[in-house]
């Protein structure tokens, strides 16, 4: 097995052998060197020992995937200028790698412009979407502006899970494939084709709480998507799709999860739980008529004596969306629900559009093995801005205590994760949860 992954990994970097590591300045990590110039690295530091640890011990509750990012598309816009500059786009590509990744994930360029992101826990359709905003800010800083056309990031390998076998000489040449084949459209990713793996199982819903901070109560239930592989990993959100980005499909995933959660809930209440429920509505579903009117009679189906315990969080609103199509989509929602979210890009997001549009709460995402160092910053700018603009705030994916800080530092109001509480197949009553009564718990729920 040893020798498989040795194998393995050599192909994916390229190298016929053991790469050869130049020690990094200082006492730091070795890290592999590009020979044509020592100064830019070829890989993130201590990528094999990355790699053995996703390739070959996974959690088998965890999906992952690997993505090919090119930038055979800012090569041709510089022309000439190229060989100047390659070096100084090469390092602000990898600064903004260690600024995206998580300390789970890790990359390396086998040549030339492609670089593969290898991503412990993200399915697809997250994958790629990290992927075109780390191009999109690229090409911002480049530029000053983003050309979102030229952006593409395409999955080399759709799940990472523990029955998924690689070939590293078919993944070569893939790799070969898709650079060769970039070179008269200008990206690095063109013509080629994901393959979507082993079958999944049927589409299900789980739920997660949410903390109210002020008013020390787990009272909502945030709800999501998922599907089952064979080898035990599973598939979250958009990534249950065949085509994450075929709005049909989207619309047919919307309708379902909302169908199975307020049908759960409506049974729940009849046993006198008492809750409040947070159903993804994605941007696709509400963005033109035909697929609104379809929601729209999904969402009158909700029993009126329901509404009042119902929230929304609108998903996929891209970067500059004007106010009003904003507002149009969430006066959609207001009348079968106590109130809506937007879930914000930490990087381009305009809270002044949320606010103005009439949502109540603005939410950012985590990712996974999210440090309180790589997103300090961040989470006191998002948390201050919505103060500004008169918006709760919400952030999923607060893992330990030390994030838990952060959040509060930043007056966030609702907080979701792996320390709040996980992924469960039914809601739970509305119960009062203090700090000291997580912390109580932390030993038995989350292990050191």
């Amino acid at each position: 097995m040893l020798k498989m992954m040795e194998s393995l990994i050599a192909n994916l970097l390229g190298t016929d052998g053991p790469a050869q590591d130049v020690p990094a300045s200082g006492n730091g990590p070795a890290r592999a060197m590009n020979p044509a110039n020592s100064a830019i690295p070829r890989a993130d530091d201590n990528v094999v020992d990355a790699l053995r640890r996703i390739l070959g011990r996974r959690d088998p509750s965890q999906a992952g995937s690997i993505q090919l990012m090119g930038l055979e598309s800012l090569r041709a816009r510089m022309g000439d200028r190229w060989p100047a500059v390659a070096d100084r786009v090469h390092l602000l590509t990898i600064r903004l790698l260690n600024q995206y990744l998580s300390p789970l994930d890790t990359w390396f360029r086998p040549d030339g412009e492609t670089y593969v992101v290898v991503f412990a826990q993200l399915g697809p359709a997250q994958a790629g979407e990290i992927c075109s905003h780390l191009v999109e800010e690229l090409q911002a800083l480049l530029w000053g502006t983003a050309e979102t056309g030229s952006i593409k990031a395409r999955a080399v390998v759709h799940a990472i899970g523990s029955e998924t076998m690689f070939d590293p000489a078919k993944l070569r040449r893939t790799l070969d494939a898709a650079r060769t084949g970039a070179a008269g459209t200008g990206t690095a990713t063109d013509g080629f084709t994901g393959s979507q793996g082993e079958a999944a199982g049927p589409l299900e819903v789980r739920y997660r709480p949410i903390w109210d901070v002020k008013q020390q109560v787990l009272s909502v239930f945030t709800v999501r998507p998922c599907r089952q592989r064979r080898g035990g990993s599973l598939l979250w959100g958009l990534d249950c799709l065949d085509d994450p980005e075929d709005p049909a499909q989207i619309l047919e995933l919307d309708l379902f999860v909302l169908r199975e959660a307020v049908s759960v809930a409506l049974e729940l209440f009849d046993n006198r739980f008492r809750f409040f429920l947070s159903v993804p509505i994605h941007f696709e579903s509400l963005a033109v008529q035909s697929r609104r009117r379809a929601l729209i009679g999904c969402l009158q189906a909700i029993p009126p004596h329901m509404r009042s315990l119902m929230t929304y969080h609108l998903r996929g609103a891209p970067a500059g969306v004007p106010v009003s199509r904003l507002a149009e989509m969430i006066s959609t929602l207001r009348p079968y629900g106590r109130t809506t979210m937007v879930v914000v890009d930490p990087v381009s997001a305009d809270l002044s559009v949320v606010a103005a549009a009439g949502a109540k709460v603005a939410c950012l995402l985590l990712p996974p093995g999210a440090s309180v160092q790589r997103h300090r910053a961040e989470l006191l700018r998002f948390g201050l801005a919505a103060q500004k603009h008169r918006l709760h705030t919400s952030v999923e994916g607060v893992e330990d205590f030390a994030m838990e800080a952060l959040c509060e530092e930043a007056q966030i109001s609702f907080l979701s994760g792996d320390l709040i509480g996980g992924w469960v197949e039914v809601p739970q009553q509305a119960v009062r949860r203090s700090l000291d009564d997580f912390r109580a718990m932390a030993p038995a729920a989350i292990p050191a």
